[in-house]
């Protein structure tokens, strides 16, 4: 049995495939794990490439189909495809850096550690515009969440695993219902929280996830996502995700509660249009306009969707877990 399966979802990237599944192969090759790459639905020369890819390395490389378009629905391809008892996903974009699934994998030597997720670094093929500045760097898939292995809860201060670079136990994942189809992105519309949405169901059911600094990915930043337009339409989308989160876990009442106390502020009249120069000042709060305009909007679209939502289960209106002193501890 492989220590791990390291599973790359795909959707038309076939230029990309390649330098992950390289990537990949170098560090399974290494802790005697296999890459399973899932191919969601791709219209371009994915299976070509894949082919290719699984002829080359042999029997370190899988492949296998899956028809419903959805990241969820490939990762859930992918989790009951797996040979290993530990699940690791990694994004068609990302390069493991060496060391990364050694560092992903010795949590799981805790029975209570049900996920686990490392750093991500953004990689340009060229200068980064200057008018991205650090706070809008989340949209694209950055994640730190600093120096220092830890628990992370459902807190202030802390943010689940990115599923750029996330691993889960995959009993734990199983028993929890897998990732909803409800949630994440579909193709080329860039929902989120599909990863988000599986942590918490684990948080609460009293599975640990942690945090493994010495993980680290290189994410790659493709030039379509270097444009204001861009980032304006992720933190939208963003905000109808987090809408649709909420109301699927914590229930409807709590998720207006968050509109009003969390987004109400960031929504002002100062309606910013980038030209260039781009003003990253203006930018940063014309995206957080923009996220909460998107939250309003899932709260419409998750009203409607109450009963689809309902199925996965009850929500849970736990309030957060204590935040964190400055040294990683819970408040009292």
């Amino acid at each position: 049995m492989p220590a791990a399966s390291v599973v790359i979802c795909t959707h038309d990237r076939a230029a990309l495939l390649r330098r992950a599944v390289d990537g990949a192969v170098g560090e399974a090759a290494a802790h005697d794990a296999e890459v399973l790459v899932v191919d969601n639905a791709s219209r371009d020369d994915t299976p070509e490439i894949l082919e290719a890819l699984v002829r080359e390395h042999g029997g370190r490389v899988r492949a296998v189909h899956e028809p419903e378009l959805g990241l969820s629905a490939a990762r859930n391809r992918g989790l009951a495809a797996a040979r290993s008892p530990i699940v690791v996903y990694l994004d068609d974009e990302a390069t493991p850096r060496p060391g990364w699934l050694a560092a992903l994998l010795a949590p799981y030597r805790e029975p209570a550690v049900a996920c686990v997720g490392g750093r991500i670094v953004l990689r340009f093929e060229g200068t980064p515009p200057p008018w991205l500045v650090p706070p809008l760097d989340a949209a694209l898939s950055a994640y730190d969440q600093g120096d220092r292995p830890r628990r992370l809860r459902y807190r202030p201060g802390d943010v689940y695993p990115f599923g750029a670079n996330i691993s889960f136990r995959v009993k734990d994942a199983v028993a929890a219902g897998g990732f909803s189809t409800a949630v994440g992105p579909l193709g080329r519309r860039q929902l989120v929280h599909d990863e988000t949405d599986l942590c918490f169901r684990l948080d609460v059911a009293g599975r640990e996830i942690h945090y493994a600094p010495a993980a680290v990915v290189d994410h790659l930043v493709v030039a379509e996502r270097l444009s204001p337009a861009w980032i304006l339409r992720r933190h939208y989308l963003g905000g109808v995700s987090g809408a649709t989160f909420e109301i699927k876990n914590r229930g409807l009442w709590r998720a207006l509660g968050k509109l009003r106390w969390y987004y109400r502020p960031r929504v002002t009249w100062e309606r910013y249009v980038p030209r260039e120069p781009v003003d990253a000042a203006s930018l940063v709060r014309a995206c957080a306009r923009r996220e909460a305009l998107g939250y309003a909007a899932g709260l419409v679209r998750g009203t409607l969707r109450l009963r689809e939502l309902r199925r996965e289960g009850p929500p849970h209106p736990i309030a957060p877990f204590p935040a964190l002193h400055p040294d990683g501890a819970a408040r009292p």
